[in-house]
C-alpha cells in the first residue's frame, strides 16, 4: 500500500507542480525566447539558460503552495487508514462534542506543518521577484 500511495502522491502532485511551471514559463515576455534563438541556442539551451530562470522566480510562492497541498495529503494518507476513519466517523456520531475537539486538533496540527512553509515560501517569493 504504502508503494501505491508513493505512485499515486507522485503522479497526483506532478500534475500540479507542471501546470505551476507551465504558468511560469507563460510570464517570461516572447522577446526573450525571440533573442535567444537569435544568438543561436537550441531550444534545450533556450529553456535552460534564459526561460526556466526567470520562470523559477516567478513560481516560488505557488511551488510553495503545491508543497504544503502535499504536506496535508500525506499526513492524512499515513495518519489516517481506512479503519482507523472509519471508527472514528462512528464515535464522532455518537457523540457530538468529541467532533469539536478533534476538529481542532487537526486543525492545530496542520497550522504547526503548514503555516511555516508558508511564511518562508512568501518571504522567499518577494525576495527572489522580479520587478516588472
Amino acid at each position: 500500500n504504502f508503494r501505491l500511495a508513493v505512485l499515486g502522491f507522485t503522479v497526483y502532485t506532478a500534475a500540479f507542480v507542471c501546470e505551476t511551471v507551465r504558468s511560469g514559463v507563460n510570464t517570461i515576455p516572447l522577446g526573450q525566447a525571440e533573442a535567444a534563438r537569435s544568438l543561436g541556442l537550441t531550444f534545450g539551451q533556450n529553456l535552460r539558460m534564459v526561460l526556466l530562470p526567470q520562470a523559477f522566480r516567478a513560481v516560488i510562492a505557488p511551488l510553495g503552495s503545491v508543497l504544503i497541498a502535499l504536506t496535508k495529503n500525506t499526513t492524512i494518507a499515513s495518519a489516517i487508514g481506512v479503519a482507523e476513519a472509519a471508527l472514528l466517523m462512528k464515535e464522532m456520531i455518537e457523540n457530538t462534542a468529541a467532533l469539536i475537539t478533534v476538529g481542532a486538533i487537526f486543525a492545530g496540527g496542520f497550522i504547526v506543518l503548514t503555516l511555516p512553509t508558508g511564511l518562508f515560501f512568501g518571504w522567499l517569493g518577494k525576495r527572489m521577484a522580479v520587478a516588472r
